[in-house]
């Protein structure tokens, strides 16, 4: 039987799957507003879509390190919060915030220092060059602030408090909407600023989001009762626990990470109308897939605190639901978005060349994403719920370095097939992870009480 019976694993799953996924889809409009209110800048729009895409590159590559030091923390958070161990989760947050501030100011000063450089990773366009630089100036002043929102976020979320990020995130893409409105188009007095006024809003938002979880950390959360006192109390074996379940989420994340934007280095160099074309499909692919994120999220909380309780029985028939209930949402909503794709794809004044690449690549994008479906919370959710961090990072990494990129790579530059093809195969691995990733999941190996 693949769906359980128990009402109340569907209440709870749905009261954290839904906030969750709404606070994704608020995150990622937030990151990319910028790209869809570009995008109506007229004869200019395809320059600065691509010049802005590309230098939220470093901010993307730095978020996953964030991501992967916020997950690996969420595998001991989860399970010592089935335990009830309020102590020890402090304890786990404080590590993990020294980790995060640290890859802060190591990101921050590089873009810094290195702004024009870090930008010609990306492209060879030198306008391109010049106005991502000047965007990413900018932005680069919100990194420390958005690992502090990603942090707390991620840590209250693995002891079901889920609401709090959604009202941030709701709060921080109004003002972005609204900031950018003004800068970017020059109202209310303001002279248009473009892409410069894009970066400005962003910054704003970001610390507007961050000040709000800041806020409810100090003043309101009860659960957890974090203080600097208890944070900082560090045993050393809890720091080999959170380095042996940790390392491989943000070595996992990282690489992906790289490899992602090793996707946009290679794109990058093939046109500017088909990089403006994967801009476009790449915020729509990130928005529909949010729910299977919200669905891989809630899958590690559930997972991770039933084994902490000690109920181990129920967790693999649990995972089951989750995954399946979660394939099934995403091929409703992938079916939803072809129908509508025409009105999608004309909301951004582009040319015909970059509107019809756009129209194919998201008959992919639709394909890949059913198998992503499975994927993400398999390996977010199930094996690193489970504590089984290895796996996941060995069968989400290899798979990308060994076959995808290198594919990518040929399929660009050696065999110079068509842009849309080139997509597909940096997006094949998705393909081989299903069938490596359910042979895991069905073996059950990958439960594990990680608890001391």
């Amino acid at each position: 039987m693949i769906f359980v019976r128990e009402k109340s694993f569907y209440r709870t799953m749905m009261r954290l799957v839904i906030p969750i996924t709404l606070q994704n889809v608020m995150g990622i409009l937030l990151n990319m507003m910028d790209t869809v209110m570009l995008g109506r800048l007229g004869e200019n729009s395809e320059e600065a879509i691509t010049a802005a895409g590309l230098a939220n590159q470093p901010f993307f590559v730095y978020t996953l390190f964030i991501f992967g030091i916020v997950s690996g923390a969420s595998v001991l958070i989860s399970q010592y919060w089935g335990k009830a161990d309020t102590d020890t989760i402090n304890s786990v947050s404080g590590i993990a915030f020294i980790a995060a501030m640290t890859i802060g100011t190591i990101f921050t000063s590089v873009c810094m220092i290195f702004t024009d450089q870090v930008m010609g990773l990306f492209t060879n366009s030198e306008n391109v060059i010049r106005l991502g630089a000047s965007y990413l100036r900018i932005v680069l002043i919100s990194y420390i602030p958005a690992a502090i929102t990603t942090l707390f976020c991620g840590i209250i979320k693995a002891t079901e408090q889920v609401k709090i990020a959604l009202f941030a995130n709701s709060l921080a893409i109004l003002m972005n909407i609204v900031l950018n409105y003004i800068l970017i188009f020059g109202k209310l007095g303001f002279e248009p600023m473009g892409i410069v006024g894009a970066a400005i809003a962003t910054l704003i938002s970001r610390i507007i989001e961050t000040s709000i979880v800041v806020f409810y950390i100090i003043f309101i959360e009860k659960r957890v009762k974090f203080s600097f006192k208890r944070m900082f109390r560090i045993k050393k074996e809890l720091v080999f626990d959170f380095l042996h379940y940790c390392s491989p989420v943000i070595a996992n994340e990282t690489l992906w990470g790289i490899g992602i934007t090793i996707h946009s280095a290679i794109l990058g160099r093939l046109g500017e109308q088909s990089y403006a074309a994967y801009s476009i499909v790449n915020v729509i692919e990130k928005i529909v897939l949010l729910s299977t994120m919200g669905f891989a999220n809630a899958c590690a909380i559930i997972i991770g605190k039933e084994i902490g309780a000690g109920n181990k029985h129920k967790v693999y028939d649990y995972s089951k639901t989750l995954l399946a209930t979660c394939v099934l949402a995403c091929i409703v909503m992938e079916g939803f978005i072809l129908l509508i794709r025409e009105p999608i794809i004309g909301f951004f004044e582009v040319s015909d060349y970059t509107h019809n690449l756009a129209i194919k690549m998201m008959f992919i994008m639709a394909v890949v994403g059913i198998a992503k479906s499975f994927n993400a919370p398999n390996v977010v959710g199930v094996l690193r719920g489970g504590g089984d961090t290895l796996t996941a990072m060995l069968m989400d990494v290899l798979s990308m370095w060994i076959w995808a990129i290198p594919l990518g790579f040929l399929a660009a530059f050696v065999f110079k097939f068509p842009f849309e093809f080139v997509y597909l195969c940096l997006l094949s691995d998705e393909l081989i992870k299903v069938g490596i990733g359910f042979i895991r999941f069905k073996s059950k190996k990958w439960i594990k009480n990680i608890t001391r």
